[in-house]
């Protein structure tokens, strides 16, 4: 008995070869990005301009069941603090340069 010859249709041989071109092409491009990106001049990280042994002091009066949780830069001279406590959470802006506290936004736990 003779098995019948099989043979792989062109749509699927071309699928095949077009994936292989794809595949390699992609492996050079990325080759080549690491390359360049290892090859250009770093960029240091900015610093704030604000030093922090220049900054003045500010109080921030808390009560006993309150604490700060997060403070972020919002802009080179303002600064956000996050207080959370029993009667709820509140932000305060801090401007470094002038040393003044700010009301932010405030909401109380029910």
């Amino acid at each position: 008995m003779e098995e019948p010859d099989y043979k792989t249709p062109r749509a699927l041989m071309a699928a095949v070869v077009g994936m292989g071109v794809l595949i390699i092409v992609g492996v050079i491009v990325l080759v080549g990005v690491v390359i360049h990106r290892m090859n250009s001049p770093h960029h240091p990280a900015l610093t704030s301009s604000i030093p922090l042994t220049d900054a003045r002091i500010a109080q921030l009066a808390l009560s006993p069941d309150e604490y700060m949780t997060t403070i972020t830069r919002v802009h080179d001279d303002l600064l956000a603090i996050h207080v959370v406590g029993d009667k709820g959470e509140r932000i305060m802006l801090w401007n470094v340069i002038t040393g003044q506290l700010q009301r932010g936004l405030e909401t109380s736990s029910h």
